[in-house]
Formats: structure tokens, C-alpha cells, sequence
């Protein structure tokens, strides 16, 4: 009897997950011990078969720093003016404190529309916590992330000699966009279930998102319209943010911060909800 009402009870408890904030949290909590797990296997599993292994994190997103580097610097010859006065860096430096949140960015979307179609073992299993694939691709693509923004501080100081110290302020700025690609991740990978042709759509998403960015070109010359359009981008803030702490040494605009971090939890907790109600139709589509 017992084990048929905690039975009742989990599989309730199920389908409540996500719908408040506050489940957000008990579910990263309750199942935090299986999203490592996940996790180190994603991980362990992308680069085992592999020559190179864990190295090729490193070199994809250098050879892609090279390429973007040569064609913006030495053919189209875009420059970045400097904020501060006597300090100025290479643009390549600059366009890289912006790719790499794009490249992580870029890994989530891509696996999203095909997280669930994957994992069919898990949609069988009642209780199995659906919501936590998107969270094992953002803890997986973080591995990268991390690497690069290593390879950003190691640049810094070997073209300017010195770090600025509000550098080690650049991962919490992270923090509501790792909200924002997170309720991404969840609407595309519910998404992907019922429409499949999703997948082939995420490609072009995130190339208007890289372009319609302040990664590869500064605003300043941009009209007014487009400066405010730019905003809306979810990586624009956090490139900003990133840059004024990375490379200038300076607080980022909190106005723009609050109201992104702001929109991160409204759009976190409609994105969970999507997911939460979407879900209970995944097994019936499979």
C-alpha cells in the first residue's frame, strides 16, 4: 500500500515539476546526482572515439577564431573603437570574448530539436525527469565554454600584460543567459517532437542571431532602430556585458542587465511550463 501511494505520489509530482519557479530549483536539487551522470557520459561519450579527444574542444573554437579573425581583420578590416583610452586590442580578441557565447549557444540549439527523439528509452519511464536532457547538452556544451574562456583570459594577458580583475565577474553575468538558452533548449526540444522539420530550421536561427549581434561589428554606426532591435537579441547583452568586463574593466549598463535577467526568469518559468504540459503527449507521438 505504501508503495502504491508513493507510486501516486512521484508520478504526480511529475507532471507538477516545472510549473513555478521554485520546481525549477527542487528539480536541478532532486536530480542533481543523475544530471552529473549525464553529463560526464555525454561528455566522455562525444570525444571517445576520437583521435584527439577533449582537445578537439579547444581547436574548433581557435580554427574558428582564425577564420572569422583573417576575413574581419585583414578583407573587411572591421575595428572595434576602444571605450577606454590606452587600452585597445586586437580584434580578434574582441571578436572572440563574443564567438564563444554564440559557439555554446550554438551546440545547445543544434541537439535541442532531437533531445527527446533520442532518449525514447527515458519518455517510456514515467518518473524520468524529461526536463533535464536540456540541462545535460548545457552542462555538456559548458565544457567548451569553460576551455575558451581560459584561452580569453591567456590572450588578454599576453597582448596587454596585464588581466583586468573584474574578469572573474564575467561567469555570473553568464548566469541569465544560461537561463534564457536553457528555456530555449526546452521549447525546441518539444518542439522537435511534434514538428521534426524543426531541426533543419535551428541552423539559420543561429546564424541570424550571430549577424543580428554585436559580436562581429561594433553598434556605434548603426541606426538608432536597429541599435534598440539589436537588444532583443539574447546574446547581445551578455557579449556586452562580457567585453566591458573582460577587455575594459568596466561595470557593465545595469539597466540593461536587470531587465535581461528579468526576462530570463519570465521567459525560464513559460518555457518550463511549455515543456511540463507539452511532455505528457511525447510517449503517445514516439
Amino acid at each position: 500500500m505504501n508503495l502504491e501511494y508513493t507510486g501516486r505520489k512521484v508520478t504526480k509530482l511529475a507532471y507538477r515539476f516545472l510549473t513555478t519557479p521554485a520546481d525549477i530549483y527542487h528539480s536541478l536539487v532532486t536530480h542533481r546526482l543523475i544530471l552529473c551522470q549525464l553529463i560526464r557520459r555525454d561528455i566522455l561519450a562525444r570525444y571517445r572515439k576520437s583521435y584527439l579527444g577533449i582537445l578537439w574542444a579547444l581547436l574548433t573554437p581557435m580554427l574558428t577564431f582564425v577564420v572569422y579573425f583573417y576575413v574581419f581583420s585583414n578583407i573587411l578590416r572591421v575595428r572595434f573603437t576602444s571605450p577606454v583610452p590606452n587600452i585597445n586590442y586586437n580584434y580578434g580578441i574582441i571578436l572572440f570574448s563574443g564567438i564563444m557565447l554564440h559557439l555554446f549557444l550554438t551546440e545547445v540549439l543544434n541537439r535541442s530539436p532531437v533531445l527527446v527523439l533520442e532518449n525514447v528509452n527515458f519518455v517510456k519511464k514515467v518518473v524520468f525527469p524529461l526536463e533535464i536532457l536540456s540541462l545535460v547538452a548545457i552542462g555538456s556544451a559548458m565544457v567548451p565554454l569553460s576551455l575558451n574562456y581560459l584561452i580569453l583570459v591567456g590572450a588578454i594577458f599576453l597582448f596587454n600584460g596585464t588581466v583586468q580583475p573584474t574578469i572573474i565577474l564575467v561567469p555570473l553575468v553568464w548566469i541569465p543567459f544560461f537561463a534564457v538558452v536553457a528555456g530555449i533548449s526546452w521549447v525546441l526540444s518539444s518542439l522537435g517532437v511534434f514538428l521534426r522539420d524543426i531541426v533543419h530550421v535551428v541552423g539559420l536561427f543561429s546564424t541570424l542571431l550571430l549577424f543580428g549581434s554585436t559580436i562581429l561589428f561594433p553598434a556605434n554606426n548603426l541606426p538608432n532602430f536597429l541599435k534598440i532591435l539589436i537588444l532583443f537579441n539574447p546574446l547581445s547583452v551578455p557579449v556586452h556585458a562580457t567585453r566591458n568586463l573582460a577587455l575594459w574593466g568596466l561595470i557593465p549598463n545595469l539597466n540593461y542587465l536587470t531587465i535581461y535577467t528579468g526576462f530570463a526568469i519570465i521567459f525560464l518559468w513559460f518555457s518550463a511550463f511549455w515543456f511540463t504540459r507539452t511532455k505528457r503527449g511525447f510517449a503517445d507521438v514516439i
